[in-house]
């Protein structure tokens, strides 16, 4: 999908432009006649601008607006939307720097075509080390969602000068504030309509933040509150900006696992992590998305299957889960069910005690992933001597 940023303060003509290209592009609309134009496309990183030319930009003529637009991106397409009927206009445009002209009034597949001809191109992303990490939900159960918090906590945690955010769209509402033990309030809703103003200290001050690992949490519903509907285009342009504002973006599909348009998202060698445990409804519901996923993104990494082992002698165990599902490659994490649903009662992510097998093994695993730097083996030994020194006051 190719990102196209809207200059225009009409809402009804950014809602018509987003339908129409919703299934090739994504759309991110700023006014800037209340919007920092030049800031919110930073942060985008948009391949093409498309322009109203009745933006408002003070006592200005038209090509003067216009012109001020292509100031701001002299290296991008621009594409202007106007009256096809005033000939003048299109004069204007062109003269401004315009590469070609839609009418207000055309019909989606004309405008659709219009940018097919300036999206032929792909243009690089950005050289910035951000990663999107997906996180997929075969099926709705409890013990294998647990697995994007101790994911999120543990990368946060190993990555203390680095910004890590996940993103939780569980419904009907996320469980990170109980698993974390933090008040979640500045929602997905809430980015989006704020969407053209967003920015890292907005963010950083907005979001709830896990103070043991420093995993900021942008939950899409919260416990007590239906109020949590929003358009899946602007999911996507909102993960967009995400991506370009923290080093890590950890995106909790839940039952938006299976929406081609968010699995479309991150780029072709992009980390895809699938959990599952021992149960049979887990292991279908597991097999079913890796079906589905190589349909999507059949050029993609394959996703990587997460099993976790609640009982190392029950059958299935790991290599036999990841046989039947036909995974490439699976990432085994013994743990019990009762130590799991423990630490999240306690609101403790059981990725941040070094002492647990499951906090090691994940630890080993999220190092061969790139996800967070190596530690060094001597104080990986050394860590669960100094816990049982922590309880016995010999370390403070």
């Amino acid at each position: 999908m190719h990102r196209f940023l809207l200059v225009s303060g009409d809402k009804e003509l950014a809602a018509r432009i987003k339908l129409a290209l919703e299934s090739v592009a994504t759309i991110l609309s700023a006014d800037p006649a209340v919007d920092s134009v030049e800031e919110v496309a930073a942060q985008f990183r948009p391949e093409a601008v498309l322009v109203d030319s009745d933006i408002r930009l003070g006592a200005r003529t038209a090509f003067e607006r216009l012109a001020t637009v292509r100031g701001w991106f002299p290296g991008l397409p621009m594409i202007v939307i106007g009256n096809e009927s005033g000939a003048q206009l299109i004069l204007t445009a062109m003269r401004a720097g315009a590469q070609d002209f839609i009418d207000r009034d055309a019909a989606e597949d004309d405008i659709r075509d219009v940018v097919a001809r300036h999206a032929l191109t792909e243009r690089p992303r950005s050289t910035a080390a951000s990663r999107i990490v997906t996180v997929l939900t075969g099926y709705s159960c409890e013990e294998d969602s647990d697995f994007a918090v101790n994911l999120g906590a543990a990368v946060a945690s190993a990555r203390p000068d680095d910004g890590v955010l996940l993103v939780d769209l569980a419904l009907p509402a996320s469980n990170a504030a109980i698993s974390l033990g933090v008040e979640l309030s500045f929602r997905v809703k809430e980015a989006v309509k704020e969407m053209s103003r967003l920015d890292r200290a907005l963010l950083d001050s907005a979001l709830a933040r896990c103070p043991r690992s420093g995993l900021y949490v942008m939950p899409l519903a919260i416990h007590g509150d239906a109020a949590w509907a929003v358009n899946v285009h602007d999911l996507r342009a909102l993960l967009e900006i995400c991506q370009a504002l923290y080093d890590v973006v950890i995106v909790s599909c839940g039952p938006f696992s299976r929406q081609e348009e968010l699995l479309s998202l991150p780029e072709e060698g992009a980390l895809f992590l699938l959990p599952c445990n021992q149960r049979f409804t887990s292991i279908k519901g597991a097999a079913e998305l890796l079906r589905m996923m190589r349909q999507f993104r059949p050029q993609g990494e394959e996703p990587v299957l997460v099993v976790h082992e609640f009982a190392s002698g029950m059958v299935p165990d790991t290599a036999g889960i990841g046989n039947a599902v036909g995974a490439a490659r699976t990432i085994n994490l013994p743990v019990r069910w009762q130590e799991l649903a423990e630490s999240v009662n306690r609101g403790e992510p059981l990725s941040l005690d070094p002492s647990t097998s499951y906090a090691q093994c994940l630890t080993r695993h999220l190092q061969t992933l790139n996800l967070i730097p190596d530690r060094d083996v001597e104080q990986d030994r050394m860590q669960p001597l100094k816990n049982w020194a922590r309880k016995f006051g010999v370390f403070s």
